[in-house]
């Protein structure tokens, strides 16, 4: 038996705002393998720079750079030049306030769309 859908302005925008969060360059980012093994990397060793990643990794240093750069581009890392050398570090503060606002988004897009499944309730 299929439930009938709430078709409100409200649940609708809410609903484009999910699918929009959920298809957005955050998660195409986070969605790389490569990527993934860059932020394990940072995770554990902390401040790092392009050269120490690239000796633990099998691509090309353009290509480290290229996910490093979009990395930071959508706010999972920051970067700071000192002399020659550029170095990357987990911008966890953003990363954190991005996950916890998909989060609420999720959970107001149930609230609002299915609201008997999930037990959360307008």
């Amino acid at each position: 038996m299929f439930m009938q859908a709430l078709t409100t302005p409200a649940s609708t925008e809410i609903v484009n705002q999910l699918v929009d969060v959920i298809d957005s360059k955050f998660f195409k980012t986070l969605s790389e393998p490569v990527r993934i093994q860059i932020l394990r990397l940072i995770l554990v060793n902390g401040r790092t720079d392009i050269g120490t990643i690239a000796e633990q990794l099998p691509q090309d240093r353009s290509v480290i750079s290229r996910h490093l750069n979009l990395m930071q581009e959508v706010g999972i890392l920051t970067c700071e030049k000192q002399s020659r050398h550029m170095f990357y570090e987990i911008n966890a503060q953003a990363f954190l306030d991005k996950l916890v606002n998909i989060t609420e988004l999720v959970r107001t897009c149930m609230a609002e769309c299915c609201p008997d499944c999930c037990g959360i309730g307008k």
